[in-house]
Order: C-alpha cells, then sequence, then structure tokens
C-alpha cells in the first residue's frame, strides 16, 4: 500500500536500497485506481472490496452510482455471461452492491448457481458494456439490456433467464 518514487531505475531488477520518496500511503481496503468506465474487469473479490471500503474506494463509488448503465458478469468457471441493466436512484454501484451481499444479485440462474455451490460467486467478474444517464427511464435501460443479450446470445447459452 506503499507508493514509493524509485527513480529512473524501476525497470531494473534489483536497486541499492537508498534513500526513496515515499510519494503516497494507500489506505486499508483499497482495490485500484478507477481506469475510467471501459477499462476495467473487476473480479467478485474486488467488487466486495470496493463496495466494502467505501472511503478508500471513494472513486469507484462517486464514479459508479453517478450513472445507469448496461452490465457484463462473466462466469469465468464456464464461460457463460450474465447481461444486466442498472438505473436505480444508486446507479450501478446500487447494483452492483446487491452482487456483493448475496453473490447472485436476486437473478434466478445465478441464484441456482450460488445454491449448489455456495462459493462459485468467486468466478464471476464484472464489467461494463454501456454506460447511461441516470435520467433515461427504465424502460430505456431495459431495451439496451434486450438488445446486448441478443447481441452476446445471453438467453440462449448464457445465464440469463428472460
Amino acid at each position: 500500500r506503499v507508493v514509493i518514487d524509485w527513480g529512473p531505475s524501476t525497470r531494473s531488477w534489483h536497486q541499492w536500497m537508498g534513500p526513496r520518496e515515499v510519494i503516497e500511503v494507500l489506505p486499508r481496503g483499497y482495490v485500484t485506481e478507477f481506469p475510467g468506465y471501459d477499462d476495467f474487469i473487476l473480479t467478485f473479490e474486488q467488487l466486495c472490496e470496493i463496495i466494502d471500503n467505501p472511503t478508500a474506494n471513494r472513486e469507484w463509488h462517486s464514479r459508479l452510482a453517478a450513472l445507469a448503465g448496461i452490465y457484463l458478469l462473466s462466469d469465468t468457471s464456464t464461460g457463460q455471461h450474465y447481461v444486466g441493466s442498472a438505473c436505480g436512484s444508486g446507479g450501478i454501484l446500487g447494483r452492483w452492491r446487491v452482487y456483493a451481499a448475496t453473490g447472485h444479485g436476486g437473478n434466478r440462474r445465478l441464484q441456482e448457481l450460488i445454491a449448489a455451490r455456495p462459493d462459485h460467486a468467486r468466478h464471476f467478474t464484472f464489467t461494463l458494456l454501456k454506460t447511461l444517464p441516470k435520467t433515461v427511464t427504465a424502460e430505456e435501460v431495459l431495451e439496451e439490456e434486450r438488445l446486448y443479450k441478443r447481441k452476446l446470445g445471453s438467453l440462449v447459452h448464457g445465464l440469463n433467464a428472460n
């Protein structure tokens, strides 16, 4: 959690340890810098850490709470996908909080997976497919979700039940 300025030799296999400047001490529970909406894939464990440590991951919280959107949950053990949407007042963060708390987010096929193997959520990854302003209607968000389900085949070959 300590960020040190290693100077111009950052790629050396070894360095003589001399005085180095401490740039930052990251707080306990910090996961990673928010890279932008299009540039991340979170493991289930990382998502839980972000949710459980709001102060240490405040940028994730503010950015994900600010928008509605379409997300992709992937099961790395099977390769199957679940396409979901978030349009409530808590935005994407609010929806993903439910996954962190339950492992299944209330989705039928995911509930079946978790019921069969309670630790199965550790195989899930989360990413965004499309961000939307929170001013769009729930029906507009659901239409986008249906489009991505068709594009990715998650109704026929994935984890979506509807």
